[in-house]
């Protein structure tokens, strides 16, 4: 565990009230994703029967902002413009979610159509989306970021909150409502941050490189990650995906076992989805201040242990109030395990790859989020609607699992590995 003892003269010039201003930018983020979680499903059903081809589609259309991740990512670490190294692809890919985000409904009727602007919404929001919360590391020093991300989760799950528990319900009025107040939500969040963002923030390299190769710094990254010194920054990568395939399963299916199994309204069905986002929400900060207590990886693995056990109880049970009362201690078990997995990454990648770290974080977890509703989709035709619980327990203890290993294979807590790669951080600190 980081000993902020030893630090605290390098921060003593900080504060966390631009940390929440930044924040924002993760709230429209998790806003416009709920909605696109929660209620796609529903319009494919509309052209198909099976869970499985909804959950592959929902997946699929993935594909070009997983390609995108760790090429922005890498290209927004060698560049430095007067706008800083994040802002600039803000700047451009915000208003396209924007305009794509809000025409989803009105293509609800055009299979092709409603593909296509899933495509472009979603690579407008990868492009996006990493570097929106690598503003977090860039601001706030090492030993603070656990903090940091519970501000930004807390955030995020403010969004989720408001996304189910204001905007889903208007989706029975009008599903062109949620969509087009999601698109504003988008578009005043990226104001606010971009009058909060310093330029060029300490605690990122303030150097350009004029030989930046974006996919090619990207391909040369990954295969550093796959060499043998970096297996357990692999393995702890390779759990998060896993234990994401539960999370994205339930977020997509979940709609779906609403209304086939409990007989709810759509938009009621989505709506008990809020006590689990409520319940992270309230709980993001108390789960930062534990990862700061006991550390991390030993967080992570305590969320990871309970969340499956939640998932099994859930199965019997036909009461929207009881899966409700289970949702909410799910929340505050996925607010253990989430809270901590960004701050853990960035204490892998040092200083100079912040953006490209963060973008590995996305990738492998958007690739568990595409992979999510096809698995629990899969086990829903083979099962019955019981098996989103199965896979989705399963999907958790996989990565319980994944995440011991990679605990051992890096051979010191992250915290630990974080000192010896910032190295003389605070050294190169001004003394205010």
């Amino acid at each position: 565990m980081a000993d902020t003892q030893a630090t605290e003269p390098a921060t003593e010039g900080f504060a966390y009230g631009r940390i929440w201003l930044i924040g924002a930018g993760f709230l429209g983020v998790q806003v416009a994703f709920t909605l696109y979680n929660a209620f796609l499903p529903l319009m494919y059903r509309e052209f198909f029967d099976s869970t499985a081809a909804i959950g592959l589609l929902m997946g699929t259309d993935n594909l070009v902002g997983l390609l995108l991740i760790p090429i922005v990512g890498a290209w927004s670490d060698r560049i430095n413009s007067r706008l800083g190294r994040r802002l600039p692809f803000m700047l451009v890919a915000v208003p396209i979610a924007a305009l794509t985000f809000a025409g989803i409904p009105y293509a609800a009727n055009v299979l092709w159509a409603l593909i296509l602007l899933e495509i472009i919404f979603t690579a407008a929001m990868h492009s996006y989306r990493g570097p929106v919360i690598s503003l977090m590391p860039d601001h706030v020093p090492p030993e603070r970021r656990s903090t940091g991300n519970g501000i930004i989760n807390l955030m995020g799950g403010a969004g989720v909150l408001i996304a189910f528990g204001g905007l889903s319900l208007l989706y029975d009025i009008d599903p062109r409502l949620p969509f087009g107040i999601g698109a504003v939500i988008l578009l005043a969040t990226l104001g606010v941050v971009y009058l909060a963002a310093e330029r060029h923030p300490p605690y990122v390299d303030d150097e350009t490189d004029e030989g930046a190769r974006p996919i090619g710094d990207a391909i040369a990254g990954f295969k550093v990650l796959l060499s043998r010194p970096n297996r357990g920054q692999f393995l702890v990568l390779a759990a998060m995906l896993t234990y994401f395939i539960g999370f994205a399963g339930l977020d997509a299916m979940f709609p779906i076992y609403g209304v086939e199994e409990l007989g709810l309204t759509e938009g009621r069905a989505a709506f008990i989805l809020t006590f689990f986002a409520g319940s992270f929400l309230v709980f993001a900060l108390v789960a930062g201040m534990l990862g700061t207590r006991f550390g991390k990886i030993p967080t992570m693995l305590a969320g990871l242990a309970i969340l499956p056990v939640l998932f099994l109880a859930a199965t019997p049970v036909r009461s929207a109030a009881v899966i409700g009362g289970l949702f909410i201690v799910g929340g505050f078990a996925w607010g253990l395990v989430n809270v901590q997995a960004m701050p853990l990454v960035a204490d892998l990648g040092g200083r100079d790859r912040i953006g490209f770290y963060v973008g590995m974080y996305y990738l492998f977890t958007m690739f568990g989020q595409m992979l999510g509703p096809f698995v629990l989709g899969s086990a829903m035709d083979l099962f019955g609607n019981q098996g989103m619980f199965y896979a989705g327990a399963g999907a958790f203890i996989g990565g319980f699992i994944l995440l011991r290993a990679g605990q051992k294979a890096l051979g010191a807590p992250p915290e630990e590995l974080a000192r010896r790669q910032i190295g003389d951080l605070e050294d190169a600190l001004p003394d205010d």
